[in-house]
């Protein structure tokens, strides 16, 4: 709790985005059609309608149609699709 505490005021104090010094998930989601993740921490599951990625707050999952993945990266995805939905499941860090 304390080290959450000091990173989010370190990237206040730096002018940085939190998700940048704390590795938590950026999620873009562009146009229905287009979903951005960075800082993941791997593919869990990949079908046409579902794809779901291990991320530091939990997993986060998104539904659709006609699902692809079209760039991967050990720290980023870009998906492409019919996007229905994006859902995250977390956990807590404490």
């Amino acid at each position: 709790m304390v080290k959450k505490h000091w990173l989010s005021r370190a990237a206040d104090w730096l002018d940085l985005p939190e998700d940048l010094i704390t590795d938590l998930p950026k999620i873009e989601w562009v146009a229905c059609k287009t979903v951005k993740i960075e800082n993941h921490k791997g593919l869990l599951r990949y079908s046409d309608s579902s794809i779901s990625f291990h991320v530091k707050s939990g997993v986060v999952t998104i539904t659709g149609e006609h699902m692809m993945i079209s760039s991967l990266t050990s720290e980023y995805a870009s998906l492409q699709g019919e996007i229905k939905d994006i859902q995250l499941k977390g956990h807590s860090d404490d």
